[in-house]
């Protein structure tokens, strides 16, 4: 008995340190101030949107889930590649399954989207080509971020990649002519040298590196006076639950 007794202790014992050492759930953030939090302005549920996705994915897996957001606001496209990326990929090392969170693009078309040449840049092909230029860069630069992380991470690792909303569109946010380019470089102007926005870009990469595409543009469209927040840029809390809602759909969706 005494000798069985043994034999349980030790075969406990083993079974425990195969767990302790198998490898535990990591979600990871990259993107500027969305992924950031900036804008919730209900912080009950946790800043930004990432916690929420984090709660979600702590009830699947029914165990805790690493997260580590690494989302800086302000961040251009590359600068999620150049910055960022190498924190979340060490962040992610010795983790199984993986999970990323990405966005970005944004903040590459702000500035040139509200300045003073915007409200006449619709009808203006020149004016609507620099806007592809852009784009062009900003897709190869998101291009690179994403096979960087489909690479180092593997096929079973689930990428999220979130298309941009369309925040001008929030009442009182734009005059209609300078909402008019921000639709057209977010979703393309057919037509034009402007054919493929910003959306589709990421759309075609999600599709190139199987990652799963957490596409906020039509639910934000269809509600921006409640998911945009005041400032015109963020989203409200509402729309950070929205936007969390999406991306746990979209993780489901590649299980």
């Amino acid at each position: 008995m005494a000798r069985l007794a043994i034999v349980g202790l030790l075969v406990t014992a083993l079974v425990l340190a195969a767990s302790a050492q198998s490898p535990s759930p990591a979600y990871v953030a990259v993107g500027d101030s969305i992924e950031f939090g900036l804008g919730d302005d209900n912080l009950a549920d946790g800043f930004g949107y990432v916690p929420l996705v984090a709660g979600f994915l702590t009830s699947f897996f029914g165990q805790p889930v690493q997260t580590s957001n690494f989302g800086v606001p302000f961040s251009l496209a590359r600068d999620v590649r150049q910055v960022q990326l190498g924190a979340a990929l060490a962040a992610a090392q010795g983790h199984a399954p993986v999970i990323v969170s990405w966005g970005g693009g944004g903040n590459d078309l702000i500035d040139v989207g509200t300045g003073p040449q915007a409200a006449a840049c619709r009808q203006s092909q020149s004016c609507l080509g620099r806007f592809n230029g852009l784009l062009n860069e900003v897709e190869q630069t998101i291009d690179l971020t994403i096979r960087q992380l489909r690479a180092a991470l593997g096929p079973r690792a689930v990428i999220l990649m979130r298309t941009q909303y369309h925040a001008l569109q929030k009442t009182g946010c734009a005059t209609p002519e300078v909402a008019a380019l921000a639709a057209a470089t977010l979703e393309g102007a057919p037509g034009t040298v402007l054919d493929r926005g910003l959306n589709q870009r990421i759309r075609a990469v999600a599709a190139k590196y199987d990652a799963q595409v957490v596409d906020v543009f039509l639910p934000f469209f269809a509600a921006a006076d409640t998911l945009v927040a005041a400032d015109c840029i963020h989203p409200s809390g509402a729309g950070h639950v929205v936007i969390s809602a999406l991306s746990s759909a979209a993780f489901l969706a590649a299980q």
